[in-house]
């Protein structure tokens, strides 16, 4: 019958038409176009990453602790660290701020070789990290991180067996990478906006830029929030050092801090708070990575990923020598003494 035949014909069109569109679009591998309903063809990134040995943690000896969050999830900057120096580390993902300080000071009883805490938190995260009250509530214990040996991705996977996508995320990003984008647009759980460079990262549609809805959450901080947050973690630094341990903080800046000199239009219409700036008026002992970061613009392309809010290897290699190096730093200082 012949309305049997145009249906088949209608649904086989409609099959290949969404086979050809997975294709054209190619695995889904990034967290900002997951989030904003965007094409790895358009964002994923194409020049090759360094393949870097990421070791296993010492969980018996560690001489170094790092409490981090998502920026210190996969051991590569630390792997970096410990290849540069006689340095055991172990790392715990923290999530509840309001007992960080007792965490600190706990370390040592658990491990005795102790000397350094290496604190890191992404900058969207400061005020909800640092601008607390801490608890007096019993400890809970945290679970340390597991990672077997490996090396890191030098090139993103473009060719895999194709399995049928989601049609309206397919159709999401057909209509996204039809769009112009020529100012600054909320999409999903991501910011799309027009850069004045492209040659700061290797994804197809380097003119623009992903950043994380989160980053723009810095718009509302005030500086004395700022400052109370900073004078925690000095109440902190203190602690930890009656306990021989030196707290170091590391504040990985967000993408569109990074890079938000490059945006056509500025991401906000008034400044917002420096926090690097203020952990230095107030004598925090940190690694300022927001200087290591943009230092390094220009010289390396895809610091962080394109279709992403992490920094891609080479971000974490330069996050892993900044971070060594401010070691060697506090070392020789503290020999000194």
């Amino acid at each position: 019958m012949p309305y049997i035949k145009y249906f088949l014909s209608t649904g086989l069109l409609t099959i290949l038409f969404f086979f050809c569109l997975g294709l054209s679009h190619q695995p889904l591998t990034g967290d900002l176009t997951r989030l904003g309903n965007f094409s790895e063809n358009d964002f994923g990134w194409n020049a090759p990453q360094p393949s870097i040995a990421v070791l296993k943690q010492d969980e018996k000896t560690p001489n170094i602790i790092v409490l981090g969050d998502s920026f210190s999830a996969g051991n590569v900057w630390q792997s970096v660290v410990m290849v540069k120096g006689e340095y055991h580390l172990l790392t715990f993902q923290w999530g509840n701020p309001q007992q960080l300080e007792r965490w600190i000071i706990s370390l040592k009883k658990e491990y005795p070789a102790t000397q350094y805490v290496i604190l890191e938190s992404v900058e969207r995260l400061f005020l909800g990290h640092f601008n607390t009250t801490q608890s007096v509530a019993p400890v809970n214990k945290l679970t340390s991180q597991k990672t077997d040996a490996h090396y890191t991705t030098s090139k993103r996977v473009i060719e895999e067996p194709f399995t049928f996508s989601d049609p309206i995320y397919l159709i999401g990003t057909m209509f996204n990478s039809l769009r112009s984008f020529s100012q600054t647009t909320a999409n999903g759980k991501t910011f799309i906006t027009p850069l004045n460079r492209t040659d700061l990262f290797s994804n197809k549609r380097s003119d623009r830029l992903l950043y994380y809805t989160d980053d723009n959450h810095k718009k509302d901080w005030s500086m004395d929030e700022v400052r109370k947050s900073v004078r925690n973690i000095k109440r902190m630094q203190d602690s930890a050092k009656r306990q021989g341990i030196v707290l170091i903080v590391a504040v990985v800046p967000d993408k569109s801090t990074t890079y938000g000199r490059f945006f056509k239009s500025p991401q906000f219409d008034h400044p917002t708070p420096d926090v690097w700036e203020e952990m230095d008026k107030q004598g925090i002992t940190q690694v300022n990575l927001k200087k290591t970061l943009i230092s390094a613009i220009g010289k390396t392309q895809d610091i962080y990923m394109p279709n992403d809010t992490h920094l891609s290897t080479q971000g974490f290699v330069l996050m892993g020598n900044a971070v060594s190096q401010r070691l060697e730093e506090i070392h020789s200082i503290n020999i000194g003494e």
